[in-house]
């Protein structure tokens, strides 16, 4: 009979039946996850001390990989405005928080950083301070090219203590007495996967790159990405946490096609929504307006997102207005409809499991996929606003004309049974109203109908 230890829910084999099951091969040993066994009489040596701490160090560790790796809370890495007090374009501030990398170590920040990337190490250079490397690299302070900003978990010795002699004839000598755990911030150069050294359009490639291909540069497992950095002559040109950040959390068990890891589908959206707010803002201060082709500066869209308002365009005069749209590739459908604010969060949460929309493929290819363009609206005015904008068939305006549905009607294209009318002035009208000065909608892709077969009907009889 197996004996069980006091207080523990593991079974203490003895001799015997150790022996039986390394006979028959069904026991499995970890030589990572050994302890002293302590017992009265046992000589106490520091060696038996440091063994302990290994096996507690490995199994928290071991536990923390359960879990699955990434940032718990805060770790938020941006540059922050240049001003008189902070004059260099290389500062990075990351801020408090902790996470857990991909081998279950939990690095910690308990205060923000404020960083000049020109002062921080390379990842060859962190391994020759913390002794496993033997080739030094000086920072270079006019770096160039991509990098990945990562914490690892390091520790040293600190603390000296006087160390007592362990013969007759020793001496005393001084040691360090503590072991100090610590997480240090690092440059690890990433491998750019485009040939063009347009900022813009690199970082839409390396976007593809990672959530649409899934062919993302494998990266230390003892480190924890934070952001991407694209750096020229020292300078940052861009930063962008979602490349490379992953929020901590479980994942999804169940059937999932597109971007199947839970944390990647969120960073894709939250990527994507950084890099559009930016392209927004740099066209607005350059004098240009929102109205611009997604294909101009994305190579891949997440399937539900954000987009540009003013990427509709009303033309026409006040007694004949149509709209257009740029944003999305010409040959899709887009479908324009009307949505309660509160109920934008769950709309996108549903539409996550569905593939990204790649936007390098042939005109041809988006024949066969459609969007709804949904504008935010209040919970108050939702119902009287639905029913004043009924359904209206595309007009033949060029480049593309949006095709109109209210809430009801888009539900019955869902189902497959629109009923369109012919547009009117007043219809399109109100549409632009409802637009108003908002700045961004709501998109997402739609599912496409599934087509049955009827077997109620006897088969025709051959002739």
């Amino acid at each position: 009979m197996a004996s069980y230890v006091q207080g523990d829910t593991r079974v203490a084999l003895l001799s015997n039946e150790l022996a039986v099951y390394q006979g028959n091969g069904s026991v499995a040993l970890n030589s990572q996850r050994t302890r002293p066994l302590w017992f009265d009489g046992r000589f106490l040596a520091a060696r038996d001390l440091a063994r302990e701490q290994d096996y507690f160090l490995q199994r928290q560790a071991d536990l923390g990989q359960s879990a699955g790796f990434g940032v718990v809370h805060g770790l938020w890495a941006y540059m922050p405005p240049v001003s008189p007090q902070m004059p260099d374009a290389d500062v990075v501030v990351i801020t408090a928080g902790q996470g857990i990398t991909p081998a279950g170590e939990l690095v910690l920040l308990t205060d923000d950083l404020t960083l000049h990337l020109a002062d921080l190490p390379d990842e060859e250079n962190l391994d020759v301070q913390f002794g496993t490397s033997s080739t030094p690299k000086t920072p270079a302070r006019t770096r160039s090219g991509l990098y990945v900003l990562a914490l690892r978990p390091v520790e040293f010795t600190a603390d000296p203590i006087v160390s007592y002699p362990t013969s007759v004839t020793g001496t005393r000598t001084v040691q360090d007495g503590s072991i100090v755990e610590a997480t240090a911030v690092s440059l690890i150069p990433y491998p750019d996967p485009v040939s063009t050294y347009d900022a813009a359009q690199q970082r839409s490639a390396l976007a593809r790159q990672i959530f649409l291909t899934a062919t993302a540069s494998q990266l230390p497992d003892s480190i924890l990405p934070v952001a991407m950095v694209s750096i020229e002559r020292g300078v940052i040109e861009w930063i962008d946490p979602y490349l490379v950040r992953r929020d901590a959390g479980p994942e999804y068990s169940g059937l999932r096609f597109g971007l199947t890891d839970p944390a990647a589908q969120q960073a894709f959206l939250q990527q994507y929504d950084g890099q559009l707010q930016e392209t927004v803002a740099q066209r607005r201060a350059s004098g240009l307006s929102a109205n611009f082709a997604a294909g101009n500066y994305f190579q891949a869209l997440p399937p539900a997102g954000r987009f540009p308002l003013a990427s509709m365009t009303v033309t026409g005069t006040s007694t004949a207005l149509a709209f257009s749209q740029v944003f999305f590739p010409q040959q899709m459908d887009v479908r324009l409809s009307i949505i309660p604010t509160d109920e934008i969060p769950a709309l996108i949460e549903d539409s996550m499991s569905l593939s990204p929309i790649d936007l390098t493929l042939p005109q041809s290819a988006y024949a066969d996929l459609a969007v709804f363009a949904l504008i935010p609206v209040p919970r108050s005015g939702f119902a009287a606003l639905s029913s004043s904008l009924p359904v209206i068939s595309p007009a033949p305006t060029l480049p593309q004309v949006l095709s109109f549905r209210p809430p009801i009607a888009l539900l019955r294209l869902y189902q497959g049974a629109p009923q369109p009318v012919p547009p009117t002035p007043q219809t399109n009208a109100s549409w632009a109203s409802v637009i108003g000065s908002q700045t961004y909608g709501f998109y997402i892709r739609r599912r496409s109908s599934p087509t049955f077969v009827d077997f109620t009907s006897p088969p025709p009889i051959p002739s």
